[in-house]
């Protein structure tokens, strides 16, 4: 296969990926075509669906579907995102990685809003900082520590650092590599940062220990949240839908276009949640997308 018609392949292919409303047979589409049309190279940037590019290692398996489809893998999430933020939003991106959803906020709250991403490892940074610098954005704030329940510094064990892994946790201890990070709270924090109408948390576990760091900011704020809850140990995943429910926050389910109402996470299939206070502005702004 000559590199014009590999090149020529690849565009086709991707093109289909991204755009085509058939979504049936897109996934054995890509396995029967992976292995002649992926890039040599590593290190690539590409564009997104969403206005904005990513430089990405092609060796994650998490990168190489961000670079033929365009967008990260929890499009409901992102649909539904796209819908209700808003040009002057403020947001923050607890555990940022790379940095996909930091520039999908920073695309969508427009220079009027800004955004404040949390990535405490030093070689995913890189890829978010590269990201952040490779596309203008001039209303991204990043701040080089992890949140927890208490401040402090903790080793985290990493497997492949210049990978920029999505799947790294303080809650394990295995990986051949370790990094000292520092970790803050959101109550010792948020009176220095402008207060955010979303907070997206993504922690691979670690959701307890950032909520339980927030008390006081989720009692006195009410902004719109996304959290990863879905959890291996359910006793932790009844724990952080208590702490919603002990703040007022409703808890809903993504689908396709809308958002329904989550009784109760433990009989969810869902990964990630999104949380409101029925009695904050934001309840109004999504009304429009819930459903039961």
């Amino acid at each position: 296969m000559t590199s014009q018609f590999k090149a020529a392949i690849n565009t086709l292919v991707r093109a289909y990926l991204r755009y085509s409303p058939v979504t049936e047979g897109k996934r054995r589409l890509l396995e029967l075509t992976k292995r002649f049309i992926l890039p040599e190279e590593s290190l690539i940037t590409f564009p997104t669906k969403h206005g904005f590019s990513l430089t990405a290692n092609l060796r994650n398996a998490e990168h190489q579907r961000m670079y033929f489809y365009g967008e990260h893998d929890e499009r409901y999430e992102i649909n539904n995102i796209v819908k209700f933020l808003q040009a002057g939003d403020v947001c923050w991106d607890i555990g940022a990685n790379v940095g996909f959803y930091t520039c999908l906020f920073a695309t969508l709250v427009k220079e009027q809003g800004s955004v404040v991403a949390f990535e405490p490892i030093a070689s995913t940074r890189a890829f978010l900082e590269e990201n952040i610098r490779l596309n203008g954005f001039q209303n991204v704030t990043v701040k080089k520590i992890a949140l927890g329940d208490s401040p402090g510094r903790r080793r985290i064990f990493l497997n492949h650092p210049d990978l920029a892994e999505g799947t790294v946790s303080l809650k394990s201890e295995e990986g051949p590599h370790t990094e000292l990070i520092e970790i803050d709270t959101i109550d010792n924090l948020y009176a220095g940062l402008p207060p955010p109408d979303f907070v997206k948390i993504d922690v691979e576990g670690y959701q307890m220990e950032v909520l339980n760091g927030g008390k006081k900011f989720f009692s006195q704020f009410g902004p719109m949240v996304m959290a990863e809850l879905r959890d291996k140990n359910r006793a932790a995943m009844d724990a952080a839908q208590k702490f919603f429910w002990s703040h007022g926050y409703l808890i809903y389910e993504p689908k396709k276009f809308t958002l329904k109402l989550c009784e109760n996470i433990l009989e969810s299939k869902e990964r990630n949640f999104f949380m409101v206070k029925d009695d904050s502005p934001y309840f109004a702004r999504l009304r429009g997308q819930m459903s039961r």
